[in-house]
């Protein structure tokens, strides 16, 4: 019988083959860093292959059958990321679902992709699936990641789905890994809006090779490197970066934090080598660096002589070198708060504020942005090929970019989707006879080919987890409540839904009792919050508006127009431009130019 150190098999055509290599060949060298409460657990590559290799087996023994999907529903735990690599490595196309969607949203996505086995986190989540198992026929498997065993029907424990496997006979796992092909699906990613069906979005077992790839070879990671990731693994741009290191043989670290709350003093401890962030967290890192010892009035001091730099193309002597000291001392404490050892800080799904990009670009610790989408596996094209300032960067290798005649942006290559799952006519709208994925994106390309976004062709928002959101379905829901006049939504590529609000004064002042002239500013905005509290639990969680602003007046036609069928079209360009203060107190970035 052969062992996982002596893997029979030779080509490694697959992420699972390519995982079990790098368990033969790094054994006792640790895989992954999970946070639990303030310290980490570390598991080695061996110990993490014999998890993956017993539930791989189990979920054969317990009946499923090649090509049969498995939701996976749950956040970042070393359950997840097992399930994960079972299921990519046995060919059992995996349903990747946040935990946080409706009980609605998740019975659509269950039963359009007719789960057989789900994993969900804990004895919650088995609850729903039960409730909902009526309407589920395909669901004959929960299993329950966090837990003991339990007598309730259909459910297994995760350590029962362990022990189950253990008993397989193990040259059975090569036989599987043998069985799955280039051509399979792996995964399938939901992406979904406020109106219509989720469309799930395939991708095989090549599309995630050639992700990872870019069309070069996978190799080897350097045994000292360690990649941090604070983001959930249901984020697209996350288990990306967990992929990766699976493939090229790199410690990942997860650490659990929301987007406000992050202790540097955890990333300090692991002295990580690279990290993956979504803007929002970079700016709390960022605030919390210059909020330590002094350090916020050395950027200023730094700040004010690179804008001097910047527009009178020189320095004279001392202000050179003081510009130098300052940049030195910011980098050693840029240097020893991140760990000593961070070469690169990788971010995706917003746009990071120019004003970090400059900071972290004059310290030398590069934030390498990306593009991407959902049906092109999240990276298209990144700002560390030959990039320039407001430019994306250049498409990888393996991908090609053009733009069509309407300005939309196209991609083709091994890393766009086949499709979207049996939805042959959104499939046929998206991709078209050449291969041409449509991104919705309308751009330009430079001689140097560099490409720079520059609008959406439809009304859609794209948000940071890889869902889409129609923004004219909310804003009509916010228009028919009696206390607001006029709304306009906020959020495409940010990190959270906004909006700005012209308020029904008149309404609010009567259901308060008062004249409308004597509304203050705090009752106004408290009668809105409690609408909009109202309307976002109509909503799913990404959809949910977090933060508006009220305004005095209505909105131009200049931004906001009736046609003559009573249909609200806004112009998004002219609102980011008429509306730029507003929107940058609500995100943040006021300060970005020193307002």
């Amino acid at each position: 019988m052969e062992s996982p150190q002596n893997p029979p098999y030779t080509k490694d055509r697959h992420l699972g083959a390519i995982f079990f290599r790098r368990v033969a060949e790094l054994g006792d060298r640790p895989f992954v860093k999970l946070q639990r409460n303030k310290r980490f657990e570390e598991i080695s590559w061996r110990d993490f292959g014999a998890m993956v290799q017993n539930v791989l087996l189990a979920l054969y023994a317990i009946g499923l059958a090649p090509g049969e999907r498995v939701a996976i529903v749950g956040e970042n735990s070393l359950q997840w990321l097992c399930a994960d690599l079972a299921t990519l490595a046995g060919g059992l196309p995996n349903v990747i679902v946040s935990p946080t969607l409706s009980d609605m949203m998740l019975l659509r996505i269950l039963g359009h992709s007719r789960c057989r086995a789900a994993f969900v986190q804990n004895p919650t989540g088995v609850g729903r699936l039960l409730n909902l198992k009526s309407q589920l026929p395909a669901l004959s498997h929960i299993v329950v990641m966090e837990g003991a065993e339990s007598n309730l029907p259909n459910t297994l424990s995760f350590a029962h789905l362990i022990e189950r496997g253990a008993g397989v006979e193990e040259g059975r796992l090569f036989e599987i890994l043998e069985s799955v092909h280039k051509n399979d699906l792996a995964t399938i990613m939901y992406t979904s809006g406020s109106t219509g069906e989720p469309k799930g979005v395939m991708r095989t077992q090549d599309n995630l090779l050639s992700n990872i790839s870019n069309g070069g070879e996978i190799v080897r990671s350097a045994p000292e490197e360690l990649f941090i990731i604070v983001l959930s693994l249901n984020h697209l741009f996350g288990r990306f970066g967990f992929l990766k290191s699976v493939a090229i043989g790199r410690t990942t670290a997860i650490i659990e934090a929301t987007e406000l709350e992050l202790n540097l003093k955890l990333v300090e401890l692991l002295a990580g080598t690279s990290l993956a962030v979504v803007p929002r967290v970079m700016e709390r890192i960022w605030q919390s660096i210059l909020e330590e010892d002094g350090n916020g009035e050395l950027w200023e001091q730094l700040e004010t002589l690179d804008r001097k730099k910047t527009e009178l193309a020189h320095l004279n002597r001392d202000e050179s070198r003081q510009f130098d000291e300052l940049k030195a001392r910011l980098k050693n404490v840029v240097k020893k708060s991140l760990g000593g050892r961070m070469k690169y800080i990788s971010y995706g799904g917003a746009a990071m504020p120019p004003r970090i990009m400059r900071f972290f670009e004059l310290i030398g610790i590069p934030l390498i942005g990306s593009y991407g989408s959902t049906e092109c596996g999240g990276v298209t094209l990144s700002g560390i090929i030959d990039t320039k300032p407001g430019s994306l960067g250049k498409p990888f290798p393996n991908c090609e970019i053009r733009v069509a005649e309407d300005g939309e942006l196209l991609v083709r290559g091994p890393t766009v989707t086949p499709g979207y799952f049996e939805n042959p006519e959104a499939t046929r709208e998206a991709i078209d006879a050449e291969g041409w994925f449509h991104t919705g994106d309308l751009g330009t390309i430079d001689a140097e080919g560099c490409l720079f976004i520059t609008g959406r062709k439809k009304d859609i928002f794209n948000c940071s987890d890889g869902s889409n959101i129609y923004p004219g379905f909310i804003e009509l829901l916010l228009e028919n409540d009696p206390f607001v006049r006029q709304a306009i939504l906020l959020g495409d590529r940010r990190p959270f839904i906004a909006a700005l609000i012209v308020p029904e004064r008149k309404k609010i002042a009567g259901e308060l009792h008062k004249e409308e002239s004597a509304l203050t500013e705090s009752e106004i905005a408290t009668a809105l919050q409690s609408r909009i509290d109202q309307i976002n639990a109509r909503l799913e969680q990404f959809e949910t508006i977090r933060k508006f602003a009220v305004l005095q007046n209505d909105f131009s036609d200049e931004v906001r127009t009736v046609t003559v069928f009573q249909k609200i079209k806004v112009d998004r360009k002219a609102v980011e431009q008429r509306y730029q203060k507003e929107i940058e107190k609500i995100y943040g970035l006021a300060e970005e130019r020193g307002a």
